[in-house]
């Protein structure tokens, strides 16, 4: 119960954080002329997702990538739950993965490490430490417009396959982790905060990340002021109903 009541308050912070992020990407794509790489790339995962899923057959080439997007993707979920694990002092005893889905066998859990996968981008985190891996190699390599395009499919690709893996199937998860409405709530305040602050990182002149976060609690603080205000006065109301 304290944590339904908890991700019932933490609702709407969630949704002022995703809408920030939402305007915060589409400051980028108007006012970053850099970005162009960025952006492509996260228009060819949503494009390439969306025909996948809808338009060709699951037979054949497109099949096969499919399949090996799903893979990647259980991949790094699996992994995100070991090093979540790891992170909070803990063991990993065996990590399985396959297409349709995998586990992990661990000495503990808590919420933090249940829903560690629907909140880190792993895949971007990848992306990032192979580029810093290029510029340690080879630091006179000029990759920034193939290192934005990655990144920019990393986060696509992480947002569409996290939304497919919570809308498809009853994940335990969830759960584990303290329940639906706790654990949506989280997970959509972590991905606002995480593309905020990403968005910060690659475009620091574009995107204003402490206007943003303030503004998403001052809306939150608002919502709920308004809230109490209305809602007070009946319970007031209800309490001198004589019995």
């Amino acid at each position: 119960m304290p944590r339904l009541i908890l991700g019932v308050l933490v609702i709407p912070l969630s949704g002022f954080l995703d809408w920030a992020a939402a305007k915060a990407l589409a400051g980028v794509a108007l006012g970053a002329p850099a970005a162009s790489p960025f952006l492509a790339g996260m228009a060819l995962v949503a494009v390439s997702w969306l025909l996948g899923r809808h338009v060709f057959d699951p037979v054949g080439p497109v099949g096969w990538t499919s399949r090996m997007a799903r893979w990647a993707y259980v991949a790094g979920h699996e992994l995100t739950h070991a090093l979540a694990a790891w992170s909070s002092g803990g063991k990993v005893f065996a990590i399985h993965v396959e297409e349709k889905g995998g586990h992990v066998d661990l000495s503990q859990s808590s919420a933090f490490i249940a829903l560690a996968p629907y909140c880190v981008p792993f895949h971007a985190l990848a992306v990032v430490a192979g580029y810093r891996l290029l510029l340690w190699a080879r630091p006179d390599a000029s990759g920034e417009a193939l290192f934005l395009a990655l990144m920019g499919g990393a986060l696509a690709f992480h947002g569409l396959m996290t939304w497919q893996t919570l809308t498809q199937v009853k994940q335990p998860d969830l759960r584990a982790a303290g329940g639906t409405v706790f654990s949506w709530a989280l997970i959509a305040a972590a991905n606002g905060v995480v593309v905020l602050i990403l968005l910060k990182i690659l475009f620091p002149e574009s995107v204003a990340l402490g206007a943003s976060m303030k503004g998403a609690g001052l809306g939150a603080w608002r919502f709920w002021s308004r809230a109490w205000a209305f809602v007070l006065p009946g319970a007031r109301s209800f309490m001198r109903r004589p019995a």
